[in-house]
């Protein structure tokens, strides 16, 4: 393997920059979107666990192999 004297490349200052949302797919391009455009795309859907889903997943754990630290 030969020594390079070249620094390594920071990936944010070589990022190439796009406003077109049909750019999204392209691997390594940055795309900035304004908000409405960002919502018309879903990215601000909402899926995450309520509070009582999360309540009633825990009900199907198997604690009987817990370790309580008795």
């Amino acid at each position: 393997m030969s020594e390079s004297n070249e620094e390594p490349r920071d990936p944010i200052s070589t990022a190439i920059v796009s406003t077109s949302p049909d750019d999204l797919l392209i691997p390594g391009v940055v795309v900035e979107l304004d908000a409405h455009e960002a919502d018309d795309i879903g990215a601000f859907e909402e899926n995450a666990l309520t509070e009582a889903e999360a309540w009633e997943a825990n009900a199907d754990l198997d604690t009987s192999e817990v370790d309580n630290g008795a």
